[in-house]
């Protein structure tokens, strides 16, 4: 499957798509008759390895004997193939950048360094400029855009209303309390005495588990699913066969003995989750389109910076046993040595 998109700008990870090929000089690749030129290749490699710099990740992952900037332009270069191919689609769709997309993720940006000053001055560090940060936001976050518009397209509201049916723990959120004690004797105690109103003064006084007893033995609200994976099945068990607003028996773990308080347990409206699911259902339905635009796309890329695997998507890295030398084709491992 095709790797989600970069979301560069909200420090995430790159993804890379890309045919192999070849083309003049000054041209990185062709997409479709379009050329990606040199220029910009190197000028979005820098702005990509500035911005993961900021992640604490690396611009792409070079192989033995190849060079960070080589991987760089490599990783660069197949996320800008993907890219144009994302670009004929909006064109096509009249699908836009939403302005406030942009402006948040460079405010996410400037949190992660700073603030605004801190950020103008590492861009001029670097000798790159805020304009050019604010135009790959909106070139990167179209990704984004035609993502869901094709995953829109895809995924229909009877799919929808299926996938919420078939699985309501995963958007039914619960919050359970619980009052942690070493022996049986002591919790049936606690739970004959226990009522909805005094819970959290009893998690306080007694329970020996002292994160959740600070916050009156409750144990935050959580996604059902995710409840019954992070914890033990026979806490588990025992806190979903209650009624909200009921308290258990004791009940003993591994921990010791527990005194549960269901708090809460709501499934959230198909509307306020709707989004989430085409997003996630719609994965699959960009992946496949994306697929099916590499495979039928004309692309083409300079060997300089490598081959195209169209199997995986990636720029892979030219391998060489030529010991010609700097101009031999091992030189940089795919980094350009030309105009």
């Amino acid at each position: 499957m095709i790797p989600r998109p970069l979301r560069l700008l909200a420090l995430g990870l790159i993804l890379v798509l890309a045919a192999c090929g070849s083309s003049g000089p000054g041209t990185a690749a062709r997409v479709d008759g379009k050329v990606i030129t040199t220029e910009r290749l190197a000028a979005d490699a820098k702005m990509f390895a500035f911005l993961t710099g900021i992640s604490g990740s690396p611009c792409g992952q070079p192989v033995e004997g190849e060079t960070q900037t080589s991987a760089c332009n490599r990783l660069t270069l197949a996320n800008l193939i993907q890219e144009d191919l994302v670009k004929a689609y909006a064109a096509e769709h009249d699908v836009r950048t939403d302005p406030k997309a942009v402006t948040d993720a460079i405010s996410q940006v400037e949190a992660a360094v700073g603030g605004p000053q801190a950020l103008d001055a590492q861009l001029a560090g670097a000798g790159l400029t805020r304009e050019a940060l604010v135009a790959l936001a909106e070139r990167l976050l179209l990704f984004n855009a035609v993502q869901e518009a094709i995953a829109a397209e895809a995924v229909t509201d009877e799919q929808v209303r299926q996938i919420y049916e078939q699985d309501p723990a995963s958007y039914t959120t619960i919050e359970v309390a619980h009052i942690l004690v070493d022996s049986r004797a002591k919790a049936e105690e606690i739970a004959a005495e226990a009522t909805p109103k005094d819970f959290a003064d009893l998690a306080a006084k007694w329970s020996t588990d002292q994160a959740s007893a600070a916050n009156g033995g409750s144990l935050g609200k959580v996604v059902e699913s995710a409840f019954r994976a992070r914890f033990d099945p026979t806490f588990v068990e025992a806190a979903l066969a209650l009624q909200p607003g009921e308290i258990s028996a004791p009940v003993r773990t591994g921990f010791g003995w527990h005194v549960i308080y269901l708090v809460s347990r709501e499934l959230v409206p198909l509307a306020d989750v709707r989004d989430e699911i085409v997003a996630q259902a719609g994965g699959q339905a960009f992946s496949d389109w994306m697929h099916e635009r590499l495979r039928t796309a004309e692309i083409s890329v300079n060997p300089r910076y490598g081959t195209f695997d169209a199997q995986t998507g990636e720029v892979l890295p030219v391998r060489s046993t030529s010991t010609s030398g700097a101009s031999g084709p091992t030189a940089g491992v795919g980094s350009p040595t030309g105009p």
